[in-house]
Formats: C-alpha cells, structure tokens, sequence
C-alpha cells in the first residue's frame, strides 16, 4: 500500500497492484472507464486535443494475466491516436500488428468513476476531443463565446434535439465540468509525456496496445476497388470483418495499475467497495442509464 497526495494536499491510501491476476481482477465485472490518450506526435489541426478522455464500456478481461480487449468505432478520435498507421521503420522492424495496417504498443490509461460522477461520464461522452479539450483547464475565457440565434437562447422554446445541440457546443467551448487529470500514479512531477488519469475515480490502469483487428481507412479503400473490380468480372465477393465494417477490435494489456483501498478486498482479492459507507462505482446498462457495483453489505 502506497500513501499518495492528491493536487487539495489530501493523503489517500491507495494499493499499488503488480500482478496480472489483481490486473485483470479490475475488469472482471466490465466497469464503465475513462479511457485516456496522449498524442505523440504534433497535431497538424490545432483544434485537436493533444489530452483526450472518452468512455469506454465495451471492454473485457480475456485472461487472468491482465489482458483484454475492447470494441471502438474507428471514426472515433481517440481511434486515431491508438491506431496510428505504422512508419516504414515500424514494418522493418515488425512493431505492427499482422495486418500491417496499425501500429502497437500505444499506451493509454483506464480510470473507474464512482456514483456521483454521472453527469461528467455523460457529457464526456456526448463530445469529440477532434474539436478541442474537454478539460475545462485547456480552455481559454477570451474564446468562450458561443455564437447562437436570438431564438436558440431561450431554453424553453427549444426542442430537445435543439436542447442537446446547444449543450455539446457548450461543452465543447468550456469543457466538462469537474473533469480534472493528474499523473498516473499521482506523482507531483510530471513530463509532458506522462500518462494521466481522471481526478476522484478509485482505479487506475496503465495499458498498451498489442494487436488491432479490423479494417483501416487504406484497408477500406483497396478492398473497396479490390471488390468493385471483381463483381465487375461477375464475381460475388463475401466480406466477413471481426467485429463488423465500422468497428476495430483492439486487444490491450494492463502493465500497472492503482486501486484506492476502499475498494479493494485484499482478502478475495475483488475491486468491490469494502462497505456501505463507500460510493459503489459505475457500470452502464445503455440509454444513459448507469448500474453499480456495491459491496454487498
């Protein structure tokens, strides 16, 4: 157990896990995360986030050594930044998955939000990192400005598909509210190159990417002309893709983690909250709604 100080000068108790049976114990019941990507390189659109956190549910433990993989929309974001094409020297060298169409070894991080954290879980999820940060930090006062019709700024007028426009351009222009990142492991120094996670979740997982299945944007567009040009000749071409033609399947491993002492039965080794005083942390069930796994008391 390690004693860690958070940004508020507050001492946490927190359980530095180092094996992969505790690792993949932290997904076992699938909990909803914070999925949080660096860009490595410069970002030739400046709008993009070079922080960027999504929410991602659709993952599971596939082995008790701490692997799993997940499901993510290759139009995402944050898609690109774990899915880079591979350079020249990644294909000598072989650091890319079989399909040569996808480097690996990407680094990111996992971080489990409690009950209380709702709202901020839906609003990072209803916005793109494509179009700036979320984090209310990167945001800058002077361009806070939203440009919106007379008509559109009465609340009360306007249709609820009206309603949720304006509010991811809202978020969009200041962020989420109580979004807040700290290093991994909550260091008090940092590169710029550190991972992070999200402030007030009670896990933290480090993880890096080691395979990518599923059609590539170039993938896309040679099996498209390969296909036209067989059903040309009268052919009937038969695609079969992993997950499907719009999704990747993206196989990771934890390789540190970090679970808050209140929720970790050391004992049974679970990520459960050890009573009932402990805030049980989220799963989502889809339409919004959120579940929780509580400690059974």
């Amino acid at each position: 157990m390690v004693t860690i100080r958070n940004n508020n000068a507050e001492e946490c108790e927190w359980i530095h896990l180092n094996t992969g049976k505790a690792f993949s114990r932290l997904l076992y019941t699938n909990p909803v995360c914070f999925m949080c990507t660096r860009c490595a390189h410069t970002i030739s659109d400046s709008t993009c986030a070079k922080d960027n956190v999504m929410v991602l549910s659709w993952l599971t433990a596939t082995n008790n050594k701490g692997r799993f993989m997940f499901s993510i929309h290759k139009s995402r974001y944050s898609a690109s930044l774990l899915t880079p094409s591979p350079t020249d020297d990644d294909i000598e060298s072989n650091n890319c998955n079989h399909t040569n169409n996808f480097q690996v070894g990407i680094e990111f991080t996992l971080s489990v939000p409690i009950k209380g954290m709702e709202q901020v879980v839906l609003d990072v999820g209803s916005i793109s990192g494509r179009y700036g940060s979320k984090f209310p930090k990167d945001k800058h006062n002077d361009n806070n400005d939203i440009k919106m019709n007379e008509e559109d700024t009465n609340i009360e007028k306007l249709s609820n598909r009206q309603r949720k426009k304006q509010r991811m351009q809202q978020l969009t222009v200041d962020g989420v509210s109580g979004l807040v990142s700290i290093p991994f492991g909550n260091v008090e120094a940092a590169s710029q190159s550190s991972l992070f996670v999200i402030k007030g979740t009670v896990a933290h997982l480090k993880c890096k990417t080691y395979a990518v299945m599923g059609p590539s944007i170039r993938e896309d567009n040679e099996k498209s002309r390969y296909c036209n040009e067989r059903r040309s000749c009268g052919e009937n071409i038969m695609h079969s893709p992993i997950v499907d033609d719009d999704h990747l399947l993206i196989m990771a491993e934890v390789t540190d983690a970090y679970v808050h002492s209140s929720y970790w039965d050391d004992k049974k080794q679970l990520f459960r909250p050890i009573s009932s005083a402990v805030p049980p942390y989220l799963k989502f069930f889809g339409s919004q709604t959120f579940g929780y796994v509580t400690s059974g008391d």
